[in-house]
């Protein structure tokens, strides 16, 4: 019976074409894991329980609707409604169409209004960042001497705002509960898939810009 001798250098090739095998097999086992990873680290979620408010953080429409939902599910006595820049809207009067500019959060308050929820629940603060919408629930909670707050927003901005909070002192002393804005709100086309966030073009933009704004707070600081 014949035997197959391979000489040093041909078992040195297959080793190696061995051991190439072996890791693009194993990179492509885990390639949306690898993907997935910027997305899934910029959305933190918590499990959800009874608080003493609700900070809604901008995140479009949906995130007021879902601070309006969890606030009629009992989770808290209190909704923060905390807006960012203003808005444009179209008004109608009569036949004639005007452009009216409104702040986020007197809007906000309208539509939580008309949800239902009573006037002395709702609480409207302004920003126009990110690390200033948290000094506002933040010295909010310290002055009402609250102990919990759930945060409300979209996918992509909780690891901002956590970043943003800390910045604050007297955020030790707070329980936060991350809930982002369950995608079963949005409109199929509106929806974030963190596991392919990649294949949406905005979802890719969303997540980019956000990795900029962190780079920006670690090289500037969060102001």
């Amino acid at each position: 019976m014949r035997t197959l001798s391979l000489s040093k250098r041909q078992r040195r090739f297959v080793a190696i074409s061995v051991c190439l095998v072996l890791l693009f097999a194993g990179g492509y086992a885990v390639r949306r894991p690898l993907l997935a990873s910027p997305a899934v680290y910029l959305r933190i979620e918590d499990p959800l329980r009874p608080a003493d408010l609700i900070a809604v953080m901008p995140s479009e429409w949906q995130g007021v609707d879902y601070g309006i939902e969890l606030y009629k599910k009992g989770y808290a006595p209190k909704l923060m409604l905390i807006g960012g820049y203003p808005f444009k809207l179209v008004a109608q009067t009569g036949a004639s169409l005007r452009v009216v500019k409104m702040d986020w959060e007197q809007i906000a308050r309208g539509i939580a209004l008309q949800a239902g929820v009573p006037d002395s629940a709702i609480l409207t603060r302004g920003g126009s960042s990110t690390y200033e919408q948290a000094r506002q629930f933040v010295e909010l909670a310290q002055a009402n001497h609250l102990a919990t707050v759930i945060i409300v927003t979209d996918n992509v901005h909780p690891r901002r705002i956590s970043w943003s909070v800390a910045k604050f002192p007297a955020s030790a002393q707070l329980t936060l509960i991350y809930s982002p804005v369950p995608a079963s709100i949005y409109l199929p086309q509106e929806q974030f898939d963190a596991d392919q966030w990649w294949a949406s073009e905005d979802s890719a933009k969303e997540v980019f810009a956000e990795y900029v704004k962190l780079g920006y707070y670690l090289a500037f600081g969060s102001r």
